[in-house]
C-alpha cells in the first residue's frame, strides 16, 4: 500500500493535466484578446490622428491662399473676359469658390508662370467610389482673360471623403455675412474682409466632425495689377 501511494503522489492524474491545459488555454486566449484589442485601439488612434492632420492641412492651405486673394483694377469691361475674380456659390453639400491669388508657388524653371493664379475649390465624387465626396483644388498656371477651366492647370484631391464644405463671407461695407460672392456683379468689385471656412468629415466611428477656421483677406479693394 505504501509503495502504491508513493507512485500516485509522484505524478499528475489525467484530470489534473486537462485542468492545467484548460487554464493555460484560457490565459493564452485572454492575452491574445488583450493584444488584439490594443492593436485595434492603436490603429484607430493613428487613423484619427492622420484624418485630423489631413483636414487641418487642407484648412490651413485654404486660409493662406484666400488671405492672398485680390481683384485687379485692370479687368476688362466685358464680364466674360475678366482676368481676376472672386466668385463663390453656395450649395447644399460643398460650396465652390474661384479666385485670383498671389499664393502661386513656382516649382519649375523655364515655365511661363508668375506669382499669381486662379485657384478653385469644389466638390467632386470619387471616380472609384461614387459614395465618396472629395474636396478638390484646381490651380491655373497663370492669370488670363478667359474661363479658368479653359486655362492650363492642375487638379487634385485636397481632402478626401468629406461631408460638406460651407463658406461665409463678411461684407464689411454692408456689415453682414453672405453665403455667396461675385466680383463680376456691378458694384461688387471688392473682396470680403473675412472668410469663414467650415469643413465637415466623418471620423473613424462614422460620426460627423466639423473643423473651422477664419481667413482674413489683406487686399479687399482693387489693386493696380497688370
Amino acid at each position: 500500500m505504501g509503495k502504491r501511494s508513493g507512485s500516485l503522489s509522484s505524478g499528475f492524474t489525467l484530470v489534473e493535466v486537462m485542468l492545467v491545459m484548460a487554464i493555460l488555454a484560457t490565459l493564452t486566449t485572454l492575452m491574445w484578446s488583450s493584444f488584439s484589442q490594443a492593436s485595434r485601439s492603436k490603429k484607430r488612434v493613428e487613423s484619427a490622428q492622420d484624418r485630423t492632420h489631413t483636414v487641418r492641412v487642407a484648412l490651413m492651405r485654404m486660409a493662406r491662399e484666400i488671405e492672398m486673394a485680390f481683384v485687379s483694377d485692370s479687368n476688362t469691361i466685358a464680364i466674360e473676359q475678366v482676368r481676376t475674380r472672386f466668385v463663390a456659390t453656395s450649395h447644399p453639400d460643398v460650396d465652390d469658390l474661384t479666385f485670383a491669388s498671389f499664393a502661386h508657388q513656382r516649382l519649375r524653371g523655364g515655365v511661363p508662370e508668375s506669382d499669381t493664379s486662379n485657384i478653385s475649390y469644389f466638390g467632386e465624387r470619387d471616380p472609384d467610389n461614387r459614395d465618396v465626396l472629395n474636396l478638390m483644388r484646381r490651380e491655373t498656371r497663370r492669370l488670363q482673360a478667359a474661363d479658368p477651366l479653359a486655362i492650363p492647370g492642375e487638379t487634385y484631391v485636397l481632402c478626401p471623403n468629406i461631408v460638406r464644405l460651407k463658406l461665409a463671407f463678411y461684407n464689411y461695407r454692408k456689415k453682414e455675412w453672405q453665403e455667396d460672392w461675385n466680383t463680376k456683379v456691378p458694384g461688387m468689385s471688392y473682396l470680403p474682409s473675412h472668410v469663414r471656412i467650415s469643413l465637415t468629415v466623418l471620423d473613424e466611428r462614422g460620426k460627423e466632425v466639423s473643423y473651422a477656421t477664419d481667413a482674413r483677406i489683406h487686399m479687399t479693394e482693387t489693386v493696380g495689377y497688370r
